[in-house]
């Protein structure tokens, strides 16, 4: 079978990319059951017309039995010209889309006549099944995770186990990516001390309850091996040159002792390699020797997510740190030549003007390197939303389709004008203390580091000097 997979091409300006791991993914699950495989990544064409283009060419030269797209929600309204353009060039591929959106707005999505068939959450082996059962004529709607449409009526969409042996996974199928535009493209974390980075995923899920946060691997953690892991590193630093991973999972190092193994493997191994964390890590599941052996492996920059000072915010949230232990920690990550971001979140519902101030002055005052200071978004499969939703403090109506804007919640305590000034306020209270700013100030010798430091402050501050289609924050 010739397949096509489809990353689409987004409206918004300040979209960060990096490669689509999900697709090659799924790319690799499909080459290892015999199929043809071609990834088109629409998103790394400069505007939204010229990717409308470069699919048309392709379509016009190749034909395919099978479309798979793949998108987030700020990339739906590209997936549905995708697929419009499939359809229209080829009638009889059929399209099956899948992705974050897909699974968390199910409903929504079935709506739409844009696909014949509809994947829900982990791919691969939705995928693989799928095209075993085309293959082989057979009928689809007894696959888990994936809903059938049959002359206009959707079937099927029983749910799919979680996959437990994830090192039973083939590695993303990086050959059929076009490498190169990668390492030349903007990070999508912290600026890399490598030229050559790449992201990496280690585990999926995350046990803890924030409910802020999506569920899109599932509220169990699963592991891949240390020695998985390991080999995917040599084969990205062989091959391509990598000298720099940046780890993408939910919680790397719920399993403090994997996480050790996995900085004993790279050590050992004599890769001269730097690590980022730029997914934030579990302060609960931290020790002096992790943060040792962080460094040791060429960890450079953590993110850590504190989100709120407030004991009362932290309890409602769900997110439960200790801030007396997230300061230990810091600690203990400076004195290993760590650099830290933390990330912090106001405007949340119920929260007090002087809630937002107690956390913004406790971020200053931290031993941070770098701060970012959300504004709250109750993104659709979120705790968050589902609250919001039924206490009338939201109306979903007000964020387009392709996810544009900012949700501005109604609260008793502040309105979103308000919300900005105080954004405004932490950046300039945690940056412009003596020490910090010394800290920060000969890093923007780097012209990269400086380009990006250019735009938060362009985005925070002089937000009319940017297009309308900014959608960050």
């Amino acid at each position: 079978m010739k397949i096509l997979l489809v990353r689409p091409k987004t409206d918004f300006s300040d979209m960060i990319l990096g490669i689509p791991i999900g697709l090659s993914l799924l790319a690799a699950a499909a080459r290892k059951e015999g199929h043809e495989v071609h990834i088109q990544d629409l998103a790394l064409e400069t505007t939204p017309e010229r990717a409308r283009k470069t699919l048309g060419a392709l379509l016009a030269e190749r034909s395919f039995d099978l479309a798979g797209i793949t998108c987030m929600t700020v990339e739906y309204e590209g997936a549905r010209q995708s697929a419009g353009l499939i359809r229209q060039a080829q009638p009889d591929c059929r399209i099956v889309l899948g992705g974050q959106h897909p699974t968390i707005q199910t409903a929504k999505v079935l709506k739409d006549a844009c696909a014949d068939f509809l994947a829900v959450g982990e791919g691969e082996e939705t995928f693989r099944e799928l095209l075993s059962r085309l293959g082989n004529r057979q009928d689809t709607v007894a696959v888990p995770g994936l809903y059938s449409k049959n002359r206009g009526e959707w079937t099927g969409g029983s749910p799919r186990p979680l996959i437990q042996d994830l090192d039973q996974i083939p590695f993303p199928a990086y050959d059929m990516l076009s490498m190169e535009r990668y390492f030349t493209m903007e990070s999508a974390r912290y600026t890399p001390k490598h030229p050559r980075a790449m992201q990496i995923f280690t585990s999926r899920g995350c046990p803890w309850q924030c409910i802020y946060c999506h569920s899109l691997f599932g509220k169990k953690f699963r592991a891949r091996s240390a020695a998985s892991v390991l080999a995917e590193m040599q084969l990205l630093h062989e091959r391509y040159g990598v000298g720099e991973f940046m780890i993408e999972d939910d919680v790397f190092n719920l399993d403090l002792e994997r996480a050790k193994e996995i900085c004993d493997r790279i050590i050992q191994s004599g890769m001269k390699v730097y690590l980022q964390f730029g997914n934030g890590l579990r302060l609960e599941r931290f020790d002096p020797e992790l943060a040792q052996k962080l460094a040791q492996a060429g960890t450079h920059h953590i993110a850590i997510g504190i989100e709120s000072a407030s004991p009362r915010i932290q309890a409602m949230i769900r997110k439960n740190v200790r801030l007396d232990h997230a300061r230990q920690v810091i600690g203990w990550l400076r004195r290993n030549r760590i650099r830290t971001l933390g990330f912090f979140m106001i405007g949340f519902p119920f929260e007090t003007g002087e809630e937002i101030r107690q956390t913004i002055q406790y971020a200053a005052e931290s031993d941070l390197d770098e701060a970012l200071f959300s504004i709250v978004v109750p993104y659709p499969g979120t705790e968050l939303h589902r609250m919001v939703t039924e206490a009338g403090l939201y109306d979903p109506e007000q964020v387009g389709a392709g996810g544009a804007g900012l949700a501005r919640l109604r609260s008793e305590h502040w309105d979103f004008a308000a919300l900005r000034r105080l954004q405004r306020r932490a950046y300039l209270t945690f940056f412009l203390r003596r020490a910090r700013f010394l800290r920060v100030l000969p890093r923007l010798a780097n012209p990269k580091l400086a380009r990006k430091y250019g735009k938060a402050l362009l985005r925070n501050f002089f937000p009319f000097a940017l297009r309308s289609s900014s959608r960050i924050n």
